[in-house]
């Protein structure tokens, strides 16, 4: 008997090591199901050994034993976004008609991390000079330190945490004297997948009361996935795609942008 009892806990280790990525360095942690959001028919899990390109061995949140759904036509619709690998965090659509196939898979763990895409300036509104005349004195240098590319986007972190990308600081505070102004920057505070899409939560306190905004006014960015493999993220908003690449880190996104603000000071008395 004790012999049986060894073998039966031997297998369960097993299997529960093959849903557990061996690489320490990777972020594998799944949500539970008090996370979801109302409505949201997710289901939350993560990727088990034994994953291929037409099926996705599943272990959900709450337990029990791996499942395996079968991804042959989410595959040939694109609708796996990311390449499942043993331990990640996963989430998916299943069919409602078909309970053995997932309609649509997103490796989380692969999601996670900071994503970007190039903002560049426009020529700002001045009360003493028009936008052609501003123009007009720029010489090429000029242009080369003024006309410097941006990278928006978001990084998102465990427990569902987000931050912004695209704050450039000049001193002590943010850039606001300069001849070009780029789009204003979403202030992201949080992320989570619900039905298969991306929400983005925005602040949730006024800074100008201190005070926190009400569940009801929080703005909340809705977007769809399009694509998502190795380091690039398409995603879909308002009926427009926005094509993400990935950064090492948020610091480094705007590096050079950065280095070109410290740059504009001198070149203030344009404006006069």
């Amino acid at each position: 008997m004790k012999r049986l009892a060894f073998i039966v806990l031997l297998a369960t280790a097993l299997v529960a090591a093959g849903c557990f990525n061996r690489n320490a360095g990777k972020e594998k942690e799944a949500i539970d199901n008090a996370q979801k959001l109302p409505g949201d028919k997710m289901i939350y899990g993560l990727a088990c050994d034994g994953c291929t390109d037409s099926v996705i061995v599943f272990l959900p949140n709450e337990g029990g034993d791996p499942v395996t759904y079968n991804i042959v036509s989410a595959m040939g619709k694109k609708q796996v976004f990311g390449h499942p690998e043993v331990g990640d965090w996963v989430g998916l659509m299943l069919n409602p008609k078909d309970s053995t196939e997932a309609l649509m898979v997103i490796d989380l763990d692969q999601l996670k991390g900071t994503w970007t895409y190039q903002v560049m300036p426009v020529i700002r509104e001045l009360a003493t000079k028009s936008e052609g005349q501003i123009k007009a004195e720029l010489t090429d240098s000029m242009r080369a330190l003024l006309f410097v590319p941006r990278e928006y986007g978001f990084t998102l972190k465990r427990h569902h945490a987000a931050s912004s990308v695209g704050m450039v600081y000049k001193g002590n505070s943010l850039t606001t004297e300069t001849l070009v102004e780029y789009p204003p920057v979403p202030n992201y505070t949080g992320w989570v997948t619900w039905n298969g899409k991306l929400i983005l939560t925005r602040d949730t306190v006024d800074y100008s009361t201190k005070k926190r905004i009400a569940k009801d006014k929080i703005r909340r960015d809705t977007m769809e996935f399009v694509f998502m493999q190795d380091d690039s993220l398409v995603l879909r908003q308002y009926g427009k795609n926005t094509s993400y690449h990935r950064q090492v880190s948020a610091m480094q996104a705007n590096k050079k942008a950065q280095e070109a603000v410290s740059k504009q000071a001198a070149m203030d008395t344009i404006r006069k």
